[in-house]
């Protein structure tokens, strides 16, 4: 049932154009009927008439050149051509000649002595009331007559009696022809409109998956068109959408990581700051109060020093990643030639290695020169080295390699520390803030656990790719520089 009704509700336009057509067309052919019906008598009358008045008048015309019995045969024609009684009289009323009158006496009668008003024969004292008389005067060549017309238009008033008589059959065949008529037009006309309709539908419960198909130039042509054309912009529109609320979505959730990350990184600041806060506490108050060892103040103001320049550098570390991490932070990108960057950086380190009798090799295969930040790709090069020094064994090796790749997109650094290994769970959390490998934190053994979190937070600003791993001569770090930021 609701299948009929919403079937019969699509359709409805059908149903009103079919009945709108049906009883415009029903309203012309009563229209026409009636008009048929009550002027065609008298648009017969007036067009009768004209046509006898124009007859005589050519008649008169012609007579005028033609003697009288030449022109009988105008006559003649005259009265056949419009039923019409026609007679010539002279002065004394005496009838000349009749085609009428000849034909109801023989045709060989002589009528010179009737009179009109004497005659007996119908028509000529008692017309009809709806006819059409005149009387006229005709020239000739050999004298002048009066010429006496008389038709009736009676005929007529059948043909409008013959009208009431057929008015059944005509409504019968009006009836079939126009309902039939305005349910083929209805339906030829509504049919692509139905159509349109549910598949815009379609368009509207977002169901893209069919096209609109109407073959026509005319405006409905058009409007599929635009249907599909809407379509597709609403498609791609969505499209975008969703591309863009997944982005959000990622963004978000980035936010959140950043969010979830900035704040251990702020834990752990503090848990890093609050230690050698509590160390200098306790060298203060005892030399404060001259408790035993403590009031050797020179040694324990020493040790606060240096505790005080551990925390100030890591302070200017903290404050390096904040500053990287800022929206507003720009690069300061420059020409940089890679091998003398590399060359500062180890001749500033020589003091460290050679503490550890460590030897540094450098290996430069490229003299290609980069686009980047200069100062953030120094400091992140020189952590690594440094990196390399200090976790390395006495006596051991660093290998320093420039490469220049194969397509001359990009340059390699390689950093290989021997005698030495990482094992492989700590290198997944190596570049986080403030881990270190050795669990103990004593600082006479490592840093702050700051540095290859910087390193990592540089690389990504600069759009260096990067990776650390184990290999058999120890320790291999890779850099992949790009020859200019994009």
């Amino acid at each position: 049932m609701n299948n009929i009704l919403k079937i019969m509700k699509m359709n409805r336009i059908t149903y009103k154009l079919f009945l709108i057509t049906s009883l415009i067309m029903l309203a012309f052919a009563v229209l026409i009927y009636l008009t048929l019906y009550f002027f065609l008598p008298a648009f017969y009358h007036q067009y009768k008439t004209e046509q006898l008045q124009a007859g005589i008048e050519e008649i008169i015309d012609k007579s005028k050149d033609l003697s009288f019995q030449d022109s009988l045969p105008l006559f003649d024609e005259y009265s056949k051509k419009n039923n019409a009684m026609i007679y010539l009289q002279n002065n004394e009323g005496t009838i000349i000649y009749s085609p009428f009158l000849s034909f109801l006496q023989g045709g060989n009668q002589d009528l010179s002595g009737m009179k009109f008003g004497q005659t007996t024969p119908s028509g000529f004292s008692n017309t009809p009331s709806n006819s059409y008389n005149v009387t006229k005067l005709i020239q000739f060549q050999d004298g002048n007559l009066t010429l006496v017309v008389s038709a009736t238009f009676q005929p007529i008033n059948e043909a409008s009696q013959v009208l009431v008589l057929f008015l059944p059959y005509i409504s019968f065949i009006v009836v079939i022809i126009g309902i039939g008529s305005a349910y083929l037009y209805s339906r030829f006309i509504t049919k692509p409109l139905i159509y349109i309709n549910q598949e815009a539908q379609k368009m509207a419960n977002l169901d893209f998956s069919e096209k609109i198909e109407v073959r026509s130039n005319d405006e409905l042509g058009e409007l599929s068109n635009s249907l599909n054309d809407m379509s597709l912009n609403l498609q791609q529109t969505m499209l975008d959408l969703q591309i863009a609320n997944e982005q959000l979505k990622n963004d978000i959730e980035k936010e959140r990581e950043i969010e979830k990350k900035r704040r251990e990184f702020f834990a752990s600041v503090a848990h890093e700051l609050k230690t050698p806060l509590t160390v200098m506490k306790g060298y203060l108050e005892g030399m404060m109060y001259n408790i035993g060892p403590y009031k050797d103040r020179d040694t324990y103001l020493q040790k606060n020093f240096q505790t005080v320049q551990i925390m100030e550098q890591m302070v200017r570390e903290i404050l390096s990643m904040s500053k990287l991490e800022q929206h507003t932070f720009k690069l300061q990108l420059e020409e940089v030639n890679p091998s003398e960057l590399i060359d500062k950086i180890t001749k500033n380190l020589e003091y460290f290695a050679s503490q550890k009798d460590i030897q540094m090799i450098i290996q430069n295969g490229s003299n290609l020169s980069i686009y980047t930040d200069r100062v953030l790709l120094e400091k992140a090069c020189k952590n690594i080295i440094h990196n390399a020094i200090m976790y390395s064994p006495h006596g051991e090796k660093v290998y320093i390699k420039l490469i220049q790749d194969a397509k001359q997109h990009h340059i390699l650094i390689e950093v290989i520390n021997t005698g030495i290994k990482i094992k492989e769970e700590d290198i997944q959390h190596i570049f986080k803030p403030f881990y270190r490998i050795e669990k103990s934190r004593n600082r006479n053994t490592g840093g702050s656990g700051l540095g290859l979190y910087i390193v990592k937070g540089i690389f990504e600003a600069l759009f260096i790719t990067y990776s650390i791993n184990n290999t058999e001569q120890g320790v291999h770090f890779l850099v992949t520089i790009p020859l200019s930021i994009k």
